[in-house]
């Protein structure tokens, strides 16, 4: 979820309004942050690891001088976070300095070539393929538009690109080829940036690109090109009236639409994880664990109960979730191996239960590894190994995309992991990686194809106070979830069990019209079926949410069948989450209930 940004003035330091758009990026998700501007002939670049206050202060930023800049805020995809690895990046002669935000899907191929064309890449950063592509055709026409159209036909994926050379050093270039990017005019200067919200500050006047498009900026000019012949695009500037957060909404009513929707990015910038380094310490470290406790709270603990289904059966790591709250009381007497480990799985990073739990297991000997979203946070600090699942910040209270994409990263983890210790063939590997890397698609169709259906089943399901979500194996912890979000915003009773144990006891609650959502993996028909029926027949109401399985359909409704695109056993249960978000968002709407802002609660709980 990288931010990417530059802008170009007739006169006047710019690193303080540099610095106010990458301040608005961080919510985006970053570990790193670098400012290059240009100033009598040379390129002044600065980068390193941190948060944009601490980088600021480390390398006086604020201080650069310059008339055109550009930045970068790094979430890692391709190299691990490291000053070496952070944007922008120069070109071989240092003539040339730009950045990127997505992913260069060919990095290596990409890299191999350039190689051998005479390039030294010295990072394993895949934006500063970008950088190189661009030179090795700009060199030989000596236009920047050129060399930006030749570059592109070097790499293949999902980016968007800014640059200057020292030979045009009144312009900024930028591409967007697949992620967000957006031009802003000003007063004798203009910006570039990765989305609206970033400039809002310093400007309501702007101009949306198209992907396939190059913007050539001056500061009193702008110019658009065709990525695809070189022609020129005219396209007169727009003015927006939106507020910084209605800005930030975009087109949703509420950010908690926005963030459901978001997970199709959030998920294409963590599945390439498979092919990064930034992995290889955590990796190293479960694939030694002779026990890993995978300790979480709320949407972090659900994210956990799948994430150990992952690995016990992907990884051949024995996995144990546990609430955070409740880690000390049930193991405090336990003594660990010198291989046992605890995954803190914590979205903020800050999370009281969390940290008790860092604070007794350490001493007693537990290697702490942390899986979080905020970069610099305290269970960071704290953990010998991390990861970050790179969904950016969430300002709805309700967890979507940082829950997803904690899945994601389980999942990536123990196929990883499991590839390594030869439990995972090379053949199954392959296939494996292909379906995590198509998974932004078919979170994008999930959405489409059961939001009509969820805004329906919502208004149905608007008067009743009470429901129950069953899972069965991989799907338990979808519908833990699941009923989380509904009762978290909607203050109704949303009971989850494992489906199994429905009939021992919880049964008896099923009467006329009851709702019992089953969340349903594709190799559990035989199981569910029967669990099914003991609902319909004493006259329940049974909602299904899964691919379609013959013979399921036949114990519900025809719309009370939630299909999901089909997939696997593994990817099913992270596309099963989405119709249970877009069922607890629209219920909550008809409810008049504020999806963002449910009461009582706090986004990061740093309290016990």
């Amino acid at each position: 979820m990288c931010g990417i940004f530059g802008i170009v003035a007739k006169e006047g330091n710019i690193a303080q309004k540099l610095l106010i758009i990458a301040r608005r990026l961080q919510y985006r998700g970053y570990d790193s942050l670098g400012l290059a501007t240009y100033l009598n002939g040379k390129i002044d670049l600065r980068k390193d690891m941190g948060t944009v206050e601490s980088v600021v202060e480390s390398l006086k930023l604020d201080k650069m001088k310059g008339n055109i800049g550009i930045g970068q805020l790094r979430w890692s995809t391709f190299g691990r976070p490291s000053t070496l690895n952070a944007q922008p990046h120069f070109d071989c002669d240092k003539d040339m300095v730009g950045a990127h935000n997505g992913n260069i899907v060919s990095f290596y191929q990409s890299k191999e070539n350039l190689e051998k064309y005479g390039h030294t890449i010295i990072s394993q950063n895949d934006g500063e393929i970008c950088v190189h592509a661009v030179e090795e055709h700009y060199d030989t026409e000596k236009d920047m538009v050129k060399g930006i159209i030749g570059g592109i036909k070097e790499m293949e994926g999902s980016f968007a690109f800014v640059c200057f050379h020292k030979d045009t050093p009144e312009k900024i270039y930028a591409v967007k080829m697949g992620s967000s990017l957006v031009v802003g005019i000003g007063e004798d200067e203009h910006y570039v940036a990765s989305d609206l919200p970033s400039i809002l500050p310093l400007t309501n006047k702007y101009v949306p690109l198209n992907d396939g498009e190059i913007i050539e900026l001056t500061a009193d000019s702008y110019r658009i090109f065709s990525a695809k012949d070189g022609k020129e695009i005219v396209r007169e500037p727009r003015v927006t009236d939106l507020s910084a957060e209605d800005a930030v909404k975009g087109e949703y009513d509420y950010f908690l639409t926005k963030e459901i929707h978001e997970q199709v990015e959030a998920t294409e910038q963590l599945a390439f994880g498979l092919e990064s380094d930034i992995l290889d310490d955590l990796v190293d470290k479960l694939a030694e664990a002779e026990m890993a406790f995978l300790v979480g709270c709320g949407s972090s603990l659900n994210a956990c109960n799948v994430g150990s289904y992952y690995l016990n059966n992907l990884a051949g790591v024995m996995s144990i979730p546990v609430i955070g709250g409740r880690f000390f009381e049930e193991f405090k007497n336990y003594k660990p191996s010198k291989n046992t480990v605890i995954l803190c799985v914590s979205q903020s990073g800050e999370t009281k239960d969390i940290i008790n739990t860092i604070n007794f297991a350490k001493p007693e000997g537990y290697h702490i590894l942390g899986m979080i979203n905020v970069p610099g946070s305290t269970v960071e600090r704290m953990s010998e190994a991390y990861a970050y699942i790179g969904a950016g910040i969430e300002r709805s209270v309700p967890a979507t995309k940082t829950y997803t994409n904690q899945v994601v990263l389980f999942l990536i983890l123990a196929a990883r992991i499991g590839y390594k210790k030869g439990i995972i063939s090379d053949k199954e590997f392959v296939s494996l990686k292909e379906e995590i890397h198509n998974l932004p698609k078919l979170v994008e169709k999930t959405i489409k194809d059961c939001n009509q259906k969820a805004k329906q089943l919502a208004m149905e399901l608007s008067e009743i106070d009470a429901m129950s979500l069953l899972g069965y194996g991989v799907t338990h912890g979808v519908a833990l979830e699941g009923a989380l979000k509904i009762r978290e915003i909607n203050y109704i009773s949303a009971e989850a069990m494992y489906s199994s144990e429905f009939k021992h006891g919880p049964l008896s609650i099923v009467e006329d019209g009851y709702p019992v959502i089953y969340v349903v993996a594709p190799k559990d028909k035989y199981y569910v079926t029967s669990h099914l029926s003991e609902v319909e027949c004493r006259d329940g109401r049974p909602i299904v949410i899964g691919e379609h399985i013959k013979g399921l359909d036949k114990h519900v409704k025809p719309g009370d069948y939630f299909e999901i695109p089909k997939s696997s056993q593994l990817i099913s249960p992270i596309l099963a989450v989405i119709p249970l978000q877009l069922l607890a968002l629209y219920m909550s709407i008809e409810r008049g209930i504020d999806p963002d802002y449910p009461r009582n609660l706090s986004k990061t709980l740093t309290v016990d």
